[in-house]
């Protein structure tokens, strides 16, 4: 769980699964040894007499062990191989923020409806807030609500709901259980239709593709000096976006499995070509076609991730790719596994120790 310095932090903490990272976990760098050299998988088939594999078959910034591994298991078990059964082929489950993409879109998401003021507040929705936040949202969302709908935007109140909200949630994954600060998301959402949530989520994750990647701080004032602090921009990591067009070419199931909201998340995954029912992610229950407040189990983050790939999907995946802690036990379920490394000391060791494959995390513009 990310739980260091989580105010300065953004919100964010065939088949193949994607999936989406929650509140932030605490970062140590450290510098990659011989020994983090990913491992061979086994029985890959040699392609040519020297054993290497056609390099464009998955172009971008691959390290080359990583890639060759990537491409011989395609090969080994993918659609023309000895052993694909088009009756059960294999699964692939892939994490999206910051595997998938460069940043959050559950971050943005919510950024965006707090900015719009599109939750639909009522009684139940204000019920979910911390207690000690709720009083002082309730106050400024109602005083918010009394301006003119044309001065709302550029107004003070409105940059303090976005100050306040923000800390509701990081005050939140600070100081409660996971499994109650990851899911706590979708209750905003309630009332809206899941279309409605993913062509919103369309919107978002296009509009964050034009940001420029950095952060924002939130002000209630022009003296606050303790701002939010809201990250910026999404960009795609297009070799992940090579691999799963490679694994679906080659007959992988693929599936998203996300920490983020399951409907928002399917918005975003158009852009890798996985279809909404090819996406698993935190879920609220439906009464008449649209979201409620009530979390529907399992969380999906860290063992959840597990309870929802054997739920949902019904076999082990093949192949898993994530980046973070809250991806760990599923990268351990799964018989290769492949770290997307964003300076995670403790989760590098544990790769290293259990074979997992080792990726840097991709440069972006």
């Amino acid at each position: 769980m990310r739980r260091s310095s989580v105010f300065r932090f953004v919100l964010g903490c065939f088949p193949l699964i994607l999936v989406v990272s929650g509140c932030p976990e605490k970062k140590e760098k450290t510098t990659v040894t011989p020994e983090a050299a990913p491992t061979q998988p086994a029985a890959a088939p040699a392609v040519s007499a020297s054993g290497s594999v056609p390099e464009d078959l998955l172009p971008g910034a691959w390290e080359s062990d990583v890639k060759n591994n990537l491409i011989k298991l395609v090969l080994a078990h993918g659609e023309g191989s000895a052993q694909y059964d088009p009756k059960d082929p294999p699964v692939a489950a892939i994490d999206f923020d910051n595997t998938c993409i460069r940043g959050d879109i559950g971050r943005a998401f919510y950024d965006w409806m707090v900015t719009e003021r599109k939750i639909r507040f009522n009684d139940e929705i204000f019920k979910a807030l911390p207690g000690d936040k709720r009083k002082d949202i309730r106050a400024i969302w109602n005083k918010l609500k009394k301006l003119p709908a044309e001065k709302q935007a550029s107004s003070m109140e409105l940059q303090t709901f976005r100050k306040l909200m923000h800390q509701a949630y990081w005050g939140l994954c600070y100081d409660t259980p996971p499994e109650k600060c990851f899911p706590w998301q979708v209750r905003f959402y309630a009332g809206y239709t899941p279309e409605e949530i993913r062509d919103m989520a369309k919107q978002v994750m296009d509009r964050e593709m034009e940001k420029p990647l950095g952060s924002e701080p939130i002000k209630a004032g022009p003296d606050d000096t303790a701002p939010a602090i809201t990250s910026t921009g999404i960009r795609i990591h297009q070799e992940v976006q090579g691999l799963i067009a490679l694994l679906q070419k080659k007959g992988f199931q693929v599936w998203i499995i996300s920490a983020g909201p399951k409907w928002v998340v399917e918005g975003a995954a158009r852009h890798f070509g996985v279809k909404p029912d090819r996406v698993i992610g935190m879920r609220a229950k439906l009464q008449d076609g649209k979201l409620t407040a009530e979390i529907e189990p399992p969380p999906t983050f860290r063992k959840g991730k597990v309870e929802a790939i054997e739920k949902f999907i019904g076999k082990k995946p093949l192949l898993a790719v994530g980046d973070s802690w809250t991806d760990a036990e599923m990268l351990e379920y799964v018989e290769h596994a492949l770290l997307i490394d964003r300076g995670y000391a403790d989760l590098k060791k544990k790769a290293i120790k259990l074979g997992w494959w080792i990726q840097p995390t991709f440069p972006v513009e």
